[in-house]
């Protein structure tokens, strides 16, 4: 049989090489770059890290397109930062007397200073206040919210002068782990990210600093509660309904396109 003077054979290598190319075309799609290609990322890891929090992040941070390298403390000490873009501090016991975490602070303080970014979540983002690398000169005060419920609320700033969270939802569901607000004398050029919906405190901010740039995150955005997409079944028992993934990535490119 012959159609518009085509016959089977013919017919059957066109239909062939079109779905050659539309499984080429969709392959093209989910395997793009993704926005921070060519971004190097550092996710440290070390005594008094989480685990879960690190391979949230590292998960988090391979979705937005980076190159992650897990580092330690030796590498910091070694000059491992010359070659990074985002230092990234987990979860964890970060400000206790059973930590070795980052002796030597000065090395982190001084690649921000130079144009490093510093992404810090829970015991990383209290690591960065005025207890020790003084990026915020200020504190993560205590728990804000009790105890006892692990998923909380938390308004989004839709009015940020920072990174354009315009088209973001008024709100997110979170992970929290006796998260606290951040407080400083003088809270001029800090831009808070998300605030609690009880009493409007910061619970995420994000500034410059010198030449560098800093997100510290009290709560953990990095989870994906009942997904393991972020490499961890932490939480997962407690769905939550939404991602922070794309509002993290926003922050994310902010912090990169604001530092030198």
């Amino acid at each position: 049989m012959r159609v518009f003077g085509l016959d089977k054979r013919m017919l059957a290598s066109i239909s062939a090489i079109a779905i050659i190319l539309v499984s080429s075309t969709i392959f093209l799609v989910f395997t793009s770059p993704g926005p921070l290609v060519g971004v190097r990322v550092a996710v440290y890891d070390d005594h008094g890290t989480t685990a879960a929090s690190q391979f949230a992040l590292e998960s988090m941070f391979r979705w937005m397109g980076a190159e992650v390298t897990v580092i330690n403390g030796t590498d910091v000490e070694n000059g491992a930062l010359d070659f990074y873009d985002i230092f990234v501090a987990p979860g964890g016991c970060w400000c206790d007397e059973r930590c070795e975490i980052l002796d030597d602070f000065e090395i982190v303080r001084e690649f921000v200073l130079n144009g490093g970014s510093y992404f810090g979540v829970d015991g990383g983002a209290s690591y960065a206040t005025s207890y020790r690398l003084g990026l915020f000169d200020g504190v993560l005060s205590a728990d804000c919210n009790g105890s006892g419920d692990w998923l909380l609320e938390m308004n989004v700033n839709r009015d940020s002068t920072g990174p354009d969270l315009s088209d973001e939802p008024e709100s997110y569901i979170l992970f929290y782990e006796a998260s606290g607000y951040f407080l400083a004398d003088n809270m001029t050029g800090i831009i808070p990210i998300c605030t609690y919906t009880d009493t409007g405190y910061a619970g995420m901010i994000a500034f410059e600093y010198c030449e560098g740039t800093v997100f510290l995150s009290s709560p953990h955005p990095e989870y994906e509660e009942g997904s393991m997409r972020d490499g961890t079944d932490f939480w997962d028992t407690d769905p939550d309904p939404d991602s922070e993934w794309n509002l993290m990535l926003k922050v994310v490119l902010w912090l990169v396109n604001e530092s030198t």
